[in-house]
């Protein structure tokens, strides 16, 4: 784990500190901390160290100056800070243009500063951070073990999900980011504790994110559902939107049973996967808002590509079905007439031997049930992929 430079000058211990260059290197890793009081640095240091130092064995080598940048920069150190020996005593200006050339943050403490001041604040904070992250991917590991389905017994995930204080008792509403960022991962529990908080902010407690390996997963508890809510989770998926640019986010449809989180996971990483790919959508997408698209996207999981189908034609056709099952409304035989006469109605009431009114009726009926229009092309292609694979499946 690590902290960049930046994060470093920010904290209380460095606030007397001044960056004296190299400002385009502040978002260098800092994953440890050396003191060097002796003649050649640069052959004791190692990567991502912040190296602090009084400068005094070199105070008087004007060469050794110069090339102890070049030397650290080669090395891969992070940055380097310097305690002056005296008021009078100046860092060298030359190692200040090196800084800035090699962007390489050059910092200068405060006189008569304490090491420990200094390197004790970053190890701690860099510490904590690992603490954090061990905790994160403790829990990725449980939510993933489950979404793949290696936690059968609700007992054990009653008892995993206790230590973490998560309420089983609670609906969620299931969130993915995916981005194209390969190095987001290795800023990963900065970024779930920035979602924490702004759901908090957002009046959303204890809400469960977690790092997969495809994405972020989000889940977002709720007792009633209600309008409010759901608001409230887009303005939170808003804002982390805009925090991690190149990113889609998906939002799959709501889970009641904990043990079927896989369900709306996997529907929230369509979602964001066709997000990614049709830009019309935007990059925050709802499932429920896919359409067509839930079936045309090629699936690995062959049981999950069938199920979703299905699920579709159900959708779409479910209360017709039902309808014509009870009322012998023949609404099902009516729309594929529709279509197979490219919506001429005239044409199509022919094929059935029924009058051209009736067949209006019918399809005012079918839109009323259906609470759609179909004048509306995609309408209308979403019924006709519904009967198609109805009569595939």
């Amino acid at each position: 784990m690590y902290i960049t430079v930046e994060e470093a000058l920010a904290l209380p211990a460095m606030s007397g500190a001044i960056l004296l260059s190299g400002e385009k290197g502040l978002s260098r890793k800092i994953t440890s901390v050396n003191i060097m009081e002796v003649p050649g640095i640069s052959r004791f240091v190692k990567p991502e160290e912040l190296i602090i130092t009084t400068m005094y064995p070199i105070r008087d080598n004007v060469e050794l100056q110069e090339q102890l940048i070049p030397d650290l920069v080669e090395k891969g150190v992070s940055a380097l800070s310097i305690v002056p020996l005296s008021i009078e005593k100046k860092i060298p200006s030359v190692m200040i243009k090196q800084a800035d050339e090699y962007a390489f943050p050059l910092i200068q403490l405060p006189l008569n500063t304490s090491f420990n001041e200094i390197l004790n604040p970053i190890l701690i904070q860099i510490l904590e951070r690992k603490q954090i992250e061990t905790e994160y991917r403790y829990r990725a590991r449980i939510i993933d073990d489950l979404l793949q389905g290696k936690i059968v017994s609700r007992p054990r995930l009653i008892s995993l999900w206790k230590y973490f204080g998560w309420n089983l008792s609670s609906y969620f509403i299931p969130a993915v980011l995916q981005t194209e960022k390969e190095d987001y991962h290795e800023s990963n529990s900065a970024m779930l504790q920035y979602i924490s908080g702004v759901s908090e902010k957002n009046s959303i407690a204890d809400t469960i994110v977690a790092d997969l390996d495809d994405g972020i997963l989000m889940l977002f508890p709720y007792e009633k559902l209600s309008k409010e809510t759901k608001q409230k989770v887009r303005e939170v998926l808003g804002q982390v939107s805009e925090e991690l640019q190149d990113s889609w986010i998906g939002i799959g449809r709501d889970v009641s049973d904990i043990m079927r989180l896989s369900d709306g996971v996997f529907q929230a990483r369509m979602a964001a996967k066709i997000a990614q790919k049709v830009p019309t959508f935007g990059r925050i997408v709802d499932f429920e808002n896919l359409g067509v698209y839930r079936i045309l996207l090629d699936l690995p999981d062959m049981s999950r590509n069938a199920a979703i189908k299905h699920a579709y034609v159900e959708e779409k056709l479910g209360i017709l079905v039902e309808h014509d099952k009870k009322k012998h409304s023949e609404f099902i035989s009516t729309l594929q007439a529709l279509f197979e006469h490219n919506n001429n109605l005239r044409q199509a009431a022919k094929s059935l031997f029924i009058h051209y009114n009736t067949m209006r009726n019918r399809l005012n009926q079918i839109e009323d049930l259906t609470k759609t229009d179909l004048n509306d092309p995609e309408t209308r292609l979403e019924f006709q992929i519904a009967l198609k694979l109805a009569s595939i499946l």
